[in-house]
């Protein structure tokens, strides 16, 4: 089988100073992958040159087989692959269902000729109408994206790439910047929504990671030192000793810190 996303011994300097030392990656259709590390890793170099904001000084990069190494964001946006950043990145002015509508429409422009537009509205609508409901907004329709709480942009963004008929998403830190209850309906709006396409994810949060990566690969000085499932990988004594052992006493902290003050509430 083709992967749909794969990387092959991908380097990347900035002048001297090697960020990315021959990084080898192949993430399957539809599969649910996470990319784990330390700041400073590499993995938002990485995310760069996968969506075409930059170029590899070495390797290449395919999606479902074909080269896209060298390609702009556009071009490689309109081969199906979408990318959400850290920051949001919506039409703030628009309401909410003509942000999900501009992406659909610029779906449906791909496909038809100029003359075919004007009777494909329908169409349009009911695919932004669809994908409003799927992430939880249909109540907020109509106000301007702007005026949503972050944990309503960020389900805005993930609308977006699914109403531009994306096939591959690239999630940074999807539930960054939100609180538990927030980071939860994140963690299940991105599971149900992306079943059967194919996701890469980079996120810190390890509890997100557990709950929706099919697999994980860690990513330590420019180097991928471990690949595998959510199980193998949380048993790896190098990937504990190298990264993950300390984010997972951090959630632990974290967690029954949270207990106490829901304790001390009551």
């Amino acid at each position: 089988m083709i992967p749909a996303l794969a990387l092959y011994g991908i380097e990347k300097r900035f002048g001297p100073t090697p960020i990315l030392r021959g990084v080898d990656l192949a993430i399957e259709p539809g599969e649910r992958h996470a990319l784990i590390g330390p700041n400073g890793a590499g993995k938002s170099t990485l995310f760069n040159l996968i969506g075409g904001g930059a170029r590899p000084n070495a390797g290449r990069i395919h999606l479902f087989g074909a080269d896209i190494t060298r390609l702009a964001p556009a071009a490689i946006a309109r081969r199906g692959l979408a990318r959400s950043f850290q920051r949001t990145s919506v039409f703030a002015r628009l309401s909410v269902f003509d942000n999900l509508r501009c992406a659909a429409q610029l779906t449906e422009r791909d496909r038809t000729r100029w003359w075919q537009r004007l009777s494909g509205a329908a169409a349009i609508d009911a695919r932004a109408a669809e994908v409003l409901d799927a992430v939880g907004l249909g109540a907020r329709r109509d106000v301007a994206a702007g005026t949503l709480s972050y944990a309503e942009q960020r389900a805005l963004d993930l609308g977006i790439a699914l109403a531009g008929g994306a096939h591959t998403l690239l999630l940074d830190e999807p539930t960054a910047g939100m609180n538990r209850a927030e980071a939860a309906r994140a963690i299940e709006l991105i599971r149900d929504t992306t079943a059967g396409r194919t996701l890469l994810m980079v996120e810190h949060d390890m509890d997100a990671v557990f709950a929706i990566a099919d697999r994980i690969s860690v990513l330590v000085q420019g180097r991928i030192i471990a690949s595998g499932s959510p199980a193998t990988i949380r048993a790896d004594a190098g990937v504990r000793a190298a990264y993950l052992g300390e984010r997972l006493e951090q959630g632990s902290a974290a967690r029954a810190g949270d207990a106490a003050d829901d304790g001390a509430r009551r």
